[in-house]
């Protein structure tokens, strides 16, 4: 942790460890209400490729829409290549408002 100032967040250096923190990727099937859950120790695209393969085989029919935060990881050269050879699934980076 980085020295602390008045009115200041707490900070962490670069080489900041995660102490067995946990990442959590999960998928909701709307229509069933079913959830598809991975636990990673570490936060790297190479997990989040391999959580995107796993619902491209869990769900091989019909579009994908998945919700993502602001994790550098979802935009690496190997998430995009991923992603043009995989046109059925959509990335957003918020919720889409309801109808009606």
């Amino acid at each position: 942790m980085l020295p602390l100032r008045p009115g200041q967040v707490e900070r962490h250096t670069h080489d900041y460890k995660r102490n067995g923190t946990l990442s959590l990727y999960a998928a909701l099937e709307v229509r069933s209400g079913a959830v598809t859950g991975k636990t990673t120790a570490r936060h790297r695209a190479k997990e989040f490729l391999d959580f995107l393969r796993l619902l491209a085989r869990r769900y091989p029919e019909g579009e994908l829409h998945v919700v993502l935060d602001n994790s550098s990881t979802h935009k690496t050269p190997a998430v995009g290549r991923w992603l043009r050879r995989h046109k059925r699934v959509t990335f957003t980076s918020r919720l889409p408002r309801p109808r009606g």
